[in-house]
């Protein structure tokens, strides 16, 4: 496991150390849970980015759509048929 220092502003340290008190969590715990996800989150928007994986979107696009509809219609059925009991 690796350490690395990090210097934040006075304002964002006490909004830390506050919600850190709150939620009974370590400083340390917060942030690297923050960094975590973003890490997470910078590789699916790169995955998401990959011009294969785009054509596949392009190609169901349709075929999504359509279940969707279908599926939002049943649901409707559903709820007209609820109102009449």
């Amino acid at each position: 496991m690796k350490t690395i220092s990090l210097r934040i502003d006075d304002e964002v340290d006490a909004a830390l150390a506050a919600l850190c008190a709150e939620q009974g969590r370590k400083e340390t715990e917060v942030v690297a849970d923050v960094l975590r996800r973003y890490v997470e989150t910078e590789r699916l928007k790169r995955m998401l980015e990959d011009p294969a994986l785009a054509q596949l979107y392009q190609e169901l696009a349709a075929e999504d759509k359509a279940l969707a509809e279908e599926g939002m219609a049943e649901y409707q059925q559903t709820l007209r048929e609820a109102d009449r009991r």
